[in-house]
């Protein structure tokens, strides 16, 4: 009776195209991101001609959110950072960057 070693290998991949730009609406950078605020304005100022707004945040996790400025058309600064404080904050690593894509829809009506 001899014993044989066996060796199966399987390669898995999921393949896209790559996003450009990488960014839509807004990133969320947590304390502890491995890269700056800084170093993603400039990646962004080379890989997007949307320009995006720089809001800077005093929070024990959150460092820095990057949002393109015609959103911030539709909704205020405060608003916007009031619901990534209740609403993404608590899904953040304090060493992560999240990427939102953000939908918002406004409602108006005027009586003439």
């Amino acid at each position: 009776m001899s014993l044989s070693n066996q060796r199966k290998l399987q390669i898995n991949a999921r393949v896209n195209e790559y996003a450009v730009p990488p960014i839509k609406d807004m990133l969320v950078l947590g304390k502890n991101a491995p890269i700056g605020c800084i170093a993603m304005r400039r990646a962004l100022k080379l890989l997007v001609k949307t320009p995006f707004e720089h809001i800077e945040i005093e929070d024990d996790r959150i460092s820095d959110i990057l949002v393109r400025q015609s959103l911030l058309l539709r909704v205020s600064q405060e608003e916007l950072i009031g619901f990534v404080i209740s609403e993404i904050k608590p899904m953040l690593g304090m060493d992560e960057v999240l990427h939102l894509e953000l939908d918002i829809n406004v409602f108006l009506s005027k009586n003439l």
